[in-house]
């Protein structure tokens, strides 16, 4: 397969279109993130700004041995 040009990593696949819900759509050579749908013919762009941070940092996770004896543990067996 030949592209045109140099692939965009930052560029978002929509599963359907915005307007009318087609999932006929291709990328578009209006900008780098926009995509053409087949169906309604409309032209709409998909841009990824980033992720907020969480208000609460999570703990961190436990190692699955330390789930595993915490679970027998509530149980009544040991491990």
């Amino acid at each position: 397969m030949r592209v045109r040009r140099k692939p965009n990593p930052n560029r978002n696949h929509p599963l359907h279109c915005p307007y009318c819900a087609s999932e006929l759509l291709f990328p578009d050579e209006e900008t780098e993130f926009a995509w053409s749908c087949q169906d309604c013919l409309r032209v709409f762009s998909v841009q990824f700004h980033g992720q907020d941070d969480p208000p609460v940092k999570p703990e961190p996770a436990r190692s699955s041995h330390e789930a595993l004896a915490n679970s027998l543990k509530r149980k009544g067996h040991e491990l």
